[in-house]
């Protein structure tokens, strides 16, 4: 659900991922928007950080073993009363890197010989051999 408002933006989304491995990918979607982080609380799950003109945070929560809700705040320090701007652009970079790093987590897989990254459909390592389960 997206509730644009004024100077900002809310967007919720669900993912089947389990929540540590979501959580370390919006890690690192949050360190690609080059943004400045303000705040990190590992425990519950929610990163707050700032551009020059948005105030953001996004939380992970966990609905069960397999499945999280993800949320993204953005909004500007003051509230735009009377303006039509739409103020969806950190929200959608943010969504789009996360979507992006998604996919290629699960396209891909760590051998557990050797450490290399490989196709999640290989039955074998084209590295070093080890059978994948």
């Amino acid at each position: 659900m997206r509730i644009e408002g004024a100077g900002g933006c809310f967007d919720d989304r669900i993912y089947d991922v389990d929540r540590d491995l979501c959580w370390k990918i919006v890690l690192v979607s949050v360190n690609e928007m080059g943004v400045t982080i303000d705040e990190i609380d590992e425990a519950i799950n929610i990163i707050k950080f700032h551009n020059k003109d948005k105030i953001m945070q996004v939380a992970v929560k966990a609905i069960d073993e397999d499945t999280v809700h993800v949320i993204m705040d953005s909004t500007k320090e003051r509230l735009q009363i009377y303006s039509w701007k739409k103020e969806t652009g950190e929200v959608e970079l943010f969504y789009s890197i996360f979507e992006n790093k998604l996919r290629e987590m699960r396209a891909f897989v760590i051998c557990h010989q050797c450490g290399e990254k490989i196709s999640s459909m290989a039955k074998f390592c084209p590295e070093c051999g080890y059978k994948m389960i």
